[in-house]
C-alpha cells in the first residue's frame, strides 16, 4: 500500500516468540562490507508479523564508527578544538551514548533491507519491539509490522444495485426560488399568526416532572421558527398556528445533547414577524447573482440544471454505496489495525478542519472518538484493500486525460480566468486528488458491470415506509 516509513521508537516488550518462525540468512550491505545477518520471521494472528534480526559484534561495529564519525563535528572536549577530539577519547567518553543512539538506525536499516530481500510490502509503521543485547556484543532486534490480508477477490461484476432517479418538476424549480426569495425577504411585526408565513420567537422552561412547575434556576432556551419550513406533522408547528404574542402552551422539547430524550416545557410566544419574499423578476435577478443571470428564465434554467445535478450526484452516490456495502459484505477478513488507525488519523483531522478555530476543544475526548469511529474505519480500511485488488484486476489508472478532465472542471468552477496550467500541476502534485480520482473511475467501472434497477424516489421511499 505504501513504502514502509522508519521505525517509531515504541515501547519496548516481547512478543510471541513460540510461534512458527522461519530463519533465513539475508546478505546485507553496510558502509565497510557485504556481511551476512540471520533473521527470523515469526507469523502472528491476522495481519501481525515480528521479525528478529540478529547482528555479531562484526557486523554491529562498521555501524558504530559510522555512528562516531558523524558525531565527531559537533563535539567539544576541553583542550581540543570543536570537531577535532580524537576518535579513541570520543569513544572512552560518549562511547555508551553514541552507540545506544546508534541502535534504532541500525534496526531501521536491517528491517528496510529485510523487507526488499522478502519483496514485502509492509502496511503502517513498524515498532521496535525488543532489544537484546548478549555477552559476546551480539544484538537481536525484535520488529513487529503488518502486512495485507490474502483473501480471493470476490466476483464483482454483476452486482444488482437499486438506482434512485427523480423527474424534475416545476414544483422543484419553484421550491428553490422560494427558498432564493425568503432569504432575501422582509420582516413585518405581527400579533398573532395566522398561517405558515411567519417566524415565531419561542421561549421554552423546562417542567419539573413531578410538580409540573418550571425549574427553579433553569435556565430557558429560545428558538426561532418560520412555520413554512416545519413538516406539514409538525407538533411546534401545530401549537404555533393562531397563537398570539404571550401565548403559552405546552410541548416535548428534545435534549441538546441526547435528541432522543425529551423534556415537558412550557412554551411561550415571544415575537411574531410575518415573512414578506421578495419580488422574484429580472431586477431581482440581476442582482442577487451578480449580473451572472439577467432574467428569470435563465435563473430557472440555471436551478433546473442544479436539480439534474443533484440527482445525478446522488444517485451515484446512492450506487457507490450499495457497491462498496456488497463488497464489504462479500469479503470476510480484518483489515490491518495499523491501516484502521491511519483512516482515524484522518477522519479526526478532516474533523478538526471543519471547526472553526481548527483546534481541539481542551475537553475532547479522544478515547471516546477512537471508540465511535473505529467500525467506520475498519469498514473504510478494508474497502480500500479490495479496491487495490479491483485496481490490479482492472488495470485502472489515472492518466493525463482524467487529470485533463478534472482541471476543465475545477476551472469552470472557478471562472474562466482560472490558470488551467498552474490547476492542473496542483491535481498533478496532489496524492489525494489521485486518490480520490482513482476511487471515481473504480466506482464507474463497478457501476459499469453492476445490474442497475432505476427506482423512482417517490416509489423507494413508500418502499422504505413499508419496510
Amino acid at each position: 500500500m505504501a513504502d514502509a516509513p522508519d521505525l517509531g521508537s515504541g515501547e519496548v516488550t516481547r512478543g510471541s516468540s513460540s510461534l512458527p518462525a522461519r530463519t533465513n540468512s539475508h546478505k546485507f550491505f553496510n558502509s565497510q562490507e557485504l556481511r551476512t545477518v540471520e533473521t527470523q520471521n515469526f507469523i502472528l494472528e491476522g495481519c501481525k508479523r515480528e521479525v528478529a534480526i540478529t547482528f555479531s559484534a562484526p557486523e554491529l561495529q562498521p555501524h558504530y564508527d559510522k555512528a562516531y564519525q558523524t558525531a565527531q563535528p559537533e563535539i567539544q572536549v576541553q583542550g581540543f578544538r570543536k570537531g577535532k577530539v580524537p576518535l579513541n577519547i570520543i569513544k572512552k567518553k560518549f562511547g555508551q551514548t553514541i552507540e545506544n543512539d546508534a541502535v534504532e538506525g541500525i534496526a531501521n536499516e536491517a528491517f528496510q533491507q529485510f523487507i526488499q530481500s522478502e519483496n514485502l510490502n509492509p502496511v503502517g509503521r513498524p515498532a521496535l519491539r525488543d532489544i537484546q543485547r548478549e555477552s559476546d556484543g551480539s544484538m537481536k532486534f525484535t520488529i513487529a509490522y503488518e502486512v495485507l490480508p490474502e483473501f480471493a477477490l470476490g466476483n464483482y461484476r454483476g452486482l444488482e444495485i437499486r438506482k434512485v432517479v427523480h423527474e424534475v418538476t416545476d414544483e422543484d424549480v419553484e421550491r428553490e426560488i422560494d427558498g432564493l426569495t425568503e432569504r432575501f425577504a422582509a420582516y413585518e411585526p405581527a400579533e398573532q399568526i395566522t398561517d405558515d408565513t411567519y417566524v415565531a420567537t419561542v421561549q421554552f422552561r423546562t417542567l419539573d416532572e413531578q410538580t409540573g412547575m418550571p425549574l427553579l434556576g433553569g435556565e430557558p432556551e429560545e428558538y426561532n421558527v418560520y412555520l413554512k419550513r416545519e413538516p406539514a406533522n409538525s407538533d411546534i408547528k401545530a401549537s404555533l398556528l393562531n397563537t398570539k404574542v404571550g401565548d403559552t402552551f405546552n410541548h416535548l422539547l428534545p435534549d441538546r445533547e441526547n435528541p432522543d430524550v425529551q423534556h415537558r416545557t412550557i412554551a411561550t410566544v415571544k415575537d411574531i414577524q410575518r415573512v414578506i419574499p421578495a419580488e422574484f423578476d429580472n431586477e431581482f435577478v440581476e442582482k442577487v447573482t451578480n449580473g451572472k443571470f439577467t432574467t428569470t428564465e435563465e435563473l430557472r434554467e440555471e436551478y433546473t440544471k442544479q436539480i439534474i445535478d443533484f440527482w445525478k450526484d446522488l444517485g451515484n452516490r446512492n450506487t457507490s454505496d450499495q457497491i462498496v456495502g456488497k463488497l464489504l459484505e462479500m469479503h470476510e477478513f480484518e483489515p490491518p489495525q495499523s491501516l484502521v488507525q491511519e483512516v482515524i488519523t484522518s477522519m479526526l483531522r478532516q474533523d478538526v478542519e471543519r471547526l472553526p478555530d481548527k483546534k481541539l476543544p481542551s475537553n475532547f475526548d479522544v478515547q471516546s472518538y477512537v471508540q465511535r469511529t473505529t467500525p467506520v474505519a475498519a469498514n473504510t480500511a478494508k474497502w480500500m484493500i479490495i479496491r487495490e485488488k479491483i485496481v490490479d484486476a482492472e488495470n485502472i489508472k489515472v492518466e493525463d486525460a482524467d487529470i485533463d478532465k478534472h482541471t476543465e472542471e475545477l476551472a469552470g468552477q472557478i471562472g474562466v480566468d482560472a490558470n488551467f496550467e498552474y490547476i492542473r500541476s496542483a491535481i498533478a502534485a496532489s496524492e489525494e486528488l489521485q486518490n480520490r480520482l482513482l476511487h471515481d473511475k473504480v466506482m464507474d467501472v463497478l457501476r459499469d458491470y453492476a445490474v442497475i434497477t432505476e427506482v423512482e424516489d417517490s416509489e423507494l421511499a413508500a418502499q422504505e415506509a413499508e419496510a
